[in-house]
């Protein structure tokens, strides 16, 4: 068995025929129509560099497209044919019909698309397997970015009150993509930040404005937010210092 599944090889009926400048492959007391499907492969038997090319339409017994153009031009020569698991080309997510009878794509091919902007760093593999039907999305869309979100944190200040006040300490978040935003907030006395709970002197701490009803005592500590959301890495904002005057 080949790594893709079974593969069926056999002798065409007939000669064909073939140029560099064209797709068409004419053939000479052929059966096309009955020997051939479209997406199988044929390979002329003379052909020095052994490549086999993919059938894209068979318009009789004795023409038919290729997806690709042929890099070396035959006259009347023998053929086989193969059959390989079957896959659509015109349902190739992240790839359209042009770019994948432009370099002959089959099962196991992979796409490599590494990011730019804020994108920058991550890299997206696509791979072409053995399907059936199904819905393909527009080929202009953007599939990295249709996975992935990106969230962003304005910066914190400190913030500063007499002693005994209530504070509020906020974050701005933005985010791509839809992405919605969760927050928790942490607390640092001294050593590692810590996750705040809902108690004491302090309320609303898994949304974007925690509530502090009385700085006293807490001069010093630092806090800060933790962003998270589906799709998006998580992100954390700087630490804002509360100062009690």
């Amino acid at each position: 068995m080949a790594l893709w599944g079974d593969v069926d090889v056999k002798n065409g009926t007939g000669t064909v025929t073939t140029t560099t400048s064209s797709t068409t492959v004419n053939g000479a007391n052929t059966l096309f129509t009955t020997e051939l499907e479209v997406g199988q492969y044929i390979t002329i038997t003379d052909d020095s560099t052994g490549t086999e090319h993919q059938v894209r339409s068979i318009t009789s017994n004795t023409v038919l497209e290729l997806f690709a153009k042929p890099t070396e031009a035959e006259s009347t020569k023998a053929f086989q044919i193969t059959t390989k698991p079957s896959y659509d080309n015109e349902n190739v997510v992240g790839m359209t019909s042009a770019e994948a009878g432009t370099i002959g794509a089959g099962p196991g091919w992979v796409k490599v698309t590494e990011g730019t902007g804020g994108r920058a760093g991550r890299v997206q593999y696509e791979t072409l397997v053995a399907f059936g039907d199904h819905t393909k999305p527009s080929e202009s869309a953007n599939l990295d970015d249709a996975t992935f979100g990106v969230i962003t944190l304005a910066t914190i200040a400190d913030v500063s009150a007499a002693s005994g006040t209530a504070e509020t300490i906020q974050v701005v978040a933005t985010t791509t993509n839809n992405v919605v935003p969760s927050y928790q907030w942490q607390l640092r006395t001294t050593g590692s930040y810590a996750d705040l709970a809902n108690g004491g002197v302090y309320g609303d701490v898994t949304t974007d404005t925690l509530a502090i009803s009385s700085n006293a005592g807490l001069n010093g500590n630092r806090y800060r937010c933790v962003v998270s959301g589906a799709g998006a890495t998580t992100v954390k904002s700087n630490g804002a210092k509360l100062i009690e005057t």
